[in-house]
């Protein structure tokens, strides 16, 4: 516990408000320097976040529901070849 004996040398009553502030200023200047340099944040609280993501996948995003929906394009013709093969009624 040797962290405790500064309280033999400063009052607790000053060291404590002046830890709690100097914790209060680094959080407000990691804060601010995080809203001042970056781009995005802004854009992340405004919401906008999810369209940057889906414009940046580009096209290999765009692919895979062109290629879910190729799927069922491709069984109907089977269907109907069935379909055609079976007598009609």
């Amino acid at each position: 516990m040797k962290e405790g004996r500064i309280f033999l040398y400063v009052s607790p009553n000053v060291l404590l408000p002046i830890m709690f502030l100097v914790l209060v200023l680094t959080a407000l200047a990691v804060h601010y320097s995080i809203l001042s340099n970056t781009s995005w944040f802004g854009d992340y609280w405004q919401g906008s976040a999810g369209e940057v993501a889906a414009a940046e996948a580009g096209p290999a995003a765009e692919a895979a529901p062109v290629a879910a929906e190729a799927a069922p394009a491709e069984a109907a013709p089977a269907e109907a070849a069935a379909a055609e093969a079976a007598p009609a009624e």
